[in-house]
C-alpha cells in the first residue's frame, strides 16, 4: 500500500469503518469492483449507501446510472474527509428516509443528490433545467 493510499484512507477513516462495519450486516452478496471502489450488491439492501470506499446496493437497482451517481458520493467523500458523515451522509439518509414519491420534490433535487449526481456524471436533468420545445 502506498503513502497516498495510507493517506486517503486516513481521511476518509470514519466513513471507511462505517462503511465495512456495515457490509456485513449485508452480506451475503456479491463484491465486484467500480472505478476503484468496492461495491456490495445485497438482497438485503433496499437502495444503495455509499461510505468511504464501499458502495453497498440493491441488485435491483445496479444500473449504470445508479453506480455513477453512488460513485458521485466517493467522490464527495474524497473530497470532503471526515466531515463527509456529518455534511452529506447524515442529511443524505434523513432525506433518504423522509422523501416518497408525490410528496413534491424528486429525489435528487436534494443538495448532496444533485451534488453527487455531477461528481458521478449522471447527466440527469435538473427538473428546473427548461427543455427547448
Amino acid at each position: 500500500m502506498g503513502i497516498m493510499s495510507l493517506l486517503l484512507n486516513a481521511w476518509q477513516l470514519p466513513q471507511n469503518l462505517l462503511g465495512r462495519g456495515l457490509a456485513l450486516l449485508y452480506v451475503p452478496g456479491t463484491w465486484r469492483e467500480y472505478r476503484g471502489v468496492r461495491v456490495l450488491l445485497s438482497d438485503r439492501m433496499r437502495g444503495g449507501i455509499s461510505l468511504g470506499r464501499t458502495i453497498i446496493l440493491s441488485p435491483a437497482y445496479c444500473s449504470e446510472r445508479t453506480l455513477r451517481h453512488e460513485w458521485g458520493h466517493t467522490r464527495q467523500s474524497l473530497l470532503l474527509g471526515p466531515l463527509y458523515l456529518p455534511l452529506v451522509g447524515l442529511p443524505s439518509l434523513l432525506w433518504a428516509a423522509w422523501w416518497r414519491p408525490g410528496r413534491g420534490r424528486g429525489y435528487y433535487t436534494f443538495f448532496t443528490e444533485r451534488w453527487a449526481d455531477r461528481l458521478g456524471e449522471v447527466g440527469r436533468p435538473h427538473p428546473t433545467d427548461r427543455q427547448s420545445p
